[in-house]
């Protein structure tokens, strides 16, 4: 393999299932009118996932995910205990809660990650892409050069079309006619949690390799500009998804190449310009509509 394609192609991989995974999720969030919810679990889960570093010493999946599991579990424990004894609205408590985890997660960072697990904030808000590459031996098979997070991100892509798969009925119904799915016997409830669990464990999956901000974008933005133009919700899933990668694959190449496209004298951050070129997309894909519904009429 090349020089060029053992660092390109991990970290398009990775770009790649990354969008498919928060992709597909953030379909059944913007359906739901629940767009904030995945910007409220991502919040919600840094100062945990910084703690299982601290604790462990390593970048562990496994601290990360126990770590996240705790923190959303005090957050929603918290948000609980404001909205009964300050009677606040849910969104007010939430959004104070997550804020203060977010800024608890940061503190953290800055005051001991970089100097117990070389962790800074760069790395857990605008990701790691460019640090992935290709590096198998010679003698080795050549799954051994491939980097850690392109295999959690492949499981985390996984379950998220897997459970869309398994509960796309459930979801459907839960976010068009939410009242039906309880006398249909639909078990909301547990859908419901089965949704919020999964979207969480897609977050801290994707955090190490893309960072916060690229999660965040790739939750929501994929749906918002597919929902213009799809006629179902297999459509828009599927036409988000592709959109979503297209841009993903735009925006790294553009960035990790842009001393030679833009050109700029160095690289830049690719989640940064993927997250850039996600959010642009938004509004282009509804004044397209917009504008191919004046010439039908």
């Amino acid at each position: 393999m090349n020089a060029a394609l053992a660092v390109d192609l991990p970290a398009l991989a990775a770009a790649l299932l990354a969008t498919l995974a928060c992709g597909t999720l953030g379909n059944w969030l913007v359906l739901r009118k629940e767009s904030m919810t995945g910007d409220a679990i991502a919040h919600a889960v840094l100062p945990g996932l910084v703690a299982g570093f601290l604790v462990t010493g390593t970048r562990s999946v496994a601290a990360m995910f126990i770590g996240a599991a705790i923190a959303g579990a005090a957050a929603v424990v918290l948000s609980t205990l404001l909205r009964r004894v300050a009677r606040l609205e849910a969104g007010a408590a939430l959004g104070l809660v997550f804020t203060a985890f977010f800024a608890l997660g940061v503190l953290l960072l800055e005051s001991q990650g970089a100097r117990q697990v070389d962790l800074d904030p760069e790395c857990v808000l605008f990701g790691s892409l460019e640090t992935l590459f290709y590096a198998a031996p010679a003698d080795a098979p050549w799954h051994a050069g491939v980097p850690a997070e392109v295999w959690t991100l492949a499981g985390a892509a996984a379950l998220a079309a897997g459970f869309s798969i398994v509960f796309g009925k459930e979801l459907a119904s839960l976010a068009f006619d939410p009242a039906h799915a309880r006398l249909a016997g639909a078990a909301p409830r547990f859908v419901e949690r089965m949704l919020l669990a999964v979207v969480s464990a897609v977050i801290v999956a994707s955090f190490a390799a893309v960072g916060s901000v690229l999660v965040l974008a790739l939750l929501v933005c994929p749906a918002l500009i597919a929902a213009p133009h799809a006629r179902s919700v297999r459509g828009q899933i599927l036409l988000s998804v592709a959109i979503g990668s297209l841009l993903a694959a735009a925006g790294y190449l553009v960035a990790a190449h842009a001393d030679e496209i833009l050109g700029t004298r160095t690289a830049l951050n690719s989640a940064g310009m993927i997250a850039t070129l996600l959010a642009l997309a938004v509004p282009c894909s509804h004044l397209v509509r917009a504008a191919v519904s004046r010439r039908s009429a």
